[in-house]
């Protein structure tokens, strides 16, 4: 591994030194928890959650929506990690060696729970940026 771009495209786990402004996003506690980079850059690194939940709270006409009627919505997003935030990321050099869950519950998971739910696919390489 070079530098950080090298992450991109790999399945890591990280621990954060502070998770604070990070809830709203899909992120609870400093983990350590189990994501998928997407991109790395000068500010962060930038990780897919695939279980982002949101829910409308007005109507196309400005209206509220009435708790009743309010459905959840589960997108998948990129969220950024800044750098000040991350204490450690654990990169696998054998893709074969990430474990296949993580969180409550697991088999020798995390104590947090992650993101990624299945395993990165067999023979894949990050890309290398010149």
């Amino acid at each position: 591994m070079e530098d950080a771009r090298d992450l991109v495209g790999c399945t890591v786990f990280v621990l954060l030194e502070d998770a604070s402004g990070l809830a709203f996003a899909g992120i609870e506690g400093e983990g350590p928890f189990l994501c998928a980079v997407t991109a790395v850059d000068e500010i962060g690194m930038w990780v897919r959650n695939r279980r982002f939940v949101t829910v409308e709270l007005r109507d196309s006409r400005g209206r509220a929506v009435p708790k009743s009627k309010r459905e959840p919505r589960i997108s998948t997003v990129d969220i950024l990690i800044p750098w000040k935030n991350v204490r450690t990321v654990v990169r696998f050099a054998d893709e074969g060696a990430v474990p296949e869950a993580a969180g409550p519950g697991a088999p020798g998971g995390a104590p947090a729970i992650g993101f990624v739910t299945e395993p990165p696919a067999r023979g894949h390489r990050p890309r290398r940026r010149r």
